[in-house]
Formats: C-alpha cells, structure tokens, sequence
C-alpha cells in the first residue's frame, strides 16, 4: 500500500484492480460526483451524520475504500464522497483506500454484510455486555438527545451518529457505571421502550439515586399505588399506548416520565398524563426533573 498521494490521483486510476490511500479534498469529490451515474439515491439521513462526523473530527479512516470500476464509474463510496463535497473548499482534504478497477458487477455484491451498531462497538470496546449493549447504546442516543436539546428542530441534522455514542460512552465513565446498573434492572416490566426508560433513569438518579430507585421499583411493580398517584397515572399511560399501539415519540415518552415524577416527587396528586395545552411541548416548555 502506497502513502496518500495527492488526490488528482483519484481520477486517473487505470488498468486492472490496484489500492492507494489518496487525500480526497472538497473540490475534488465535486469532480467526482460529477461523473456519478451507477448509485443508489442518495440518503440526506446518512448524508449529514458523515458531514457530522468530519465537521468534529470523530472521523477515522478504517480502510473502507472508494471503489471504482474499470469503466471509471464510482462503485462505492458516494455518501462519503457527497459529504465531503459539501465542505468549503478550505475544509482539510481527507485520507480514503481507494480501489481502482474492478468488474462493474461487483457493485451487486457491496453492503451485503451486517453493520456493527453502537452496541457492538460498546461491547468490542469492553465498556457493556452483550446483553445489554443494544440498550444502552440505544439509551445514550435518546440521553444525548434529550440533554443537548436535540428533540426539538430539524431531525435529520440532529441525528446521533454511532460514533458520537461511542465517544460519549468513552468519556462518561461515572454515567455507563450507572448505565448498566441500572440497564440489569427488572425494565422491561415497565411498558415503555427500554431505550427510553433506560434513559429516564440515568438523569433520574443524577438527581436523587435513592428516590429514582423507589420511583423505579413502584413503576414497576405497582404496589401500593393509591387513585392519584402520579406513579400510577404514568403506568396507566403507558398501558394504553402498549395496548392501543399509539405511535408515540422519544420526546412525548419521556415528557411523561418527568410529568409524573415532579408531581411524585412535590407530593401532588395526579389523575392522568397529558402534554401541554398547546398539543406538543417546545424546548422552553419541556419538563425539567426536579
């Protein structure tokens, strides 16, 4: 394997299969993309989580080639490549594996294989178990969500990437401790996506861990519960979107969660759950836990 070469390379590859590692810079995949005519749509979800990972420098080259055929049609890679395109034109060029080439039937046998998700890489990386990695992982996207003020604005940019799960595993030691302590708790008694509640029960015990236990335990079992508890309330709602099948948000789920536990927590009674008057809560009206 060569060292990266400078990236007018890209677009002079000839002849039979051969590999470099090429410095692609914005203009350049402007050139490329140019000359696209054999892909799939593109996907403007996967599109800005590229351009999100570039743009933080949570970009690593792993080896994944840009591929083109003998033809000189991109194979594989536009997404990557449409990503980089939409930088300035000062954005710093990026190192690809580029393979020249190959049979244009190749391109039917790409992507073909299982994606590692966040969860794989948490458990490769020793940070959950395998029992519980799909959890968690999806518990992190929802907590990053929620805590950035992701849930409100535009939801394809807001979009949590693999990698920033990753990272921010890495870098919250204290919060995966709690995470998968509290992921090995009876959850999924609760009726609501694990993910969420998961997610709920981190920030609950950074608030109060003693009273997020007890919070947890009477949710999940019930008992105790007189007419007005806001525990109850909670439980009821969550029952009839279980058995009413209602397509229900991360944001509205967990907007439910804090409703109950402020006026548990205040001592109020509490009949049923609802959002606000308004129909749907905004970033300044979203319950904060108190």
């Amino acid at each position: 394997m060569s060292q990266p070469n400078n990236d007018d390379n890209v677009i002079r590859f000839f002849g039979k299969p051969v590999s470099a590692n090429l410095l692609v810079t914005p203009q350049t995949a402007r050139r490329v993309l140019a000359k696209n005519t054999r892909n799939r749509p593109i996907n403007e979800h996967h599109v800005q989580q590229l351009i999100r990972e570039m743009e933080s420098g949570r970009w690593v080259y792993n080896g994944e080639a840009i591929k083109w055929s003998v033809d000189d049609v991109l194979l594989d890679g536009q997404h990557r490549l449409t990503a980089l395109s939409r930088m300035p034109d000062d954005f710093p060029g990026i190192t690809f594996l580029v393979v020249r080439g190959l049979p244009t039937s190749s391109q039917d046998t790409m992507d073909q294989g299982r994606k590692r998700t966040a969860g794989d890489q948490l458990s490769i990386d020793g940070l959950v178990g395998a029992s519980s990695q799909r959890i968690i992982a999806g518990a992190i996207r929802v907590y990053i969500e929620w805590v950035e003020g992701r849930f409100f604005g535009d939801r394809v940019r807001n979009r949590i990437s693999n990698p920033e799960i990753v990272e921010w595993a890495h870098q919250h030691p204290v919060e995966m401790a709690m995470l998968r302590d509290i992921a090995g708790e009876r959850l999924r008694r609760i009726k609501a996506r694990p993910s969420v509640t998961v997610a709920v029960m981190l920030m609950l015990r950074q608030v109060d861990g003693e009273a997020q236990r007890a919070f947890c335990e009477s949710l999940i079992t019930g008992a105790s519960l007189d007419p007005g508890n806001p525990i109850l309330a909670l439980r009821d709602r969550l029952e009839r979107i279980n058995q009413q099948k209602v397509i229900t948000s991360d944001r509205d789920l967990v907007g439910f969660f804090l409703v109950a536990w402020n006026a548990w927590r205040d001592g109020k009674s509490l009949g049923k759950l609802q959002r606000p008057k308004s129909g749907a809560w905004t970033l300044d009206t979203f319950p904060e836990p108190k």
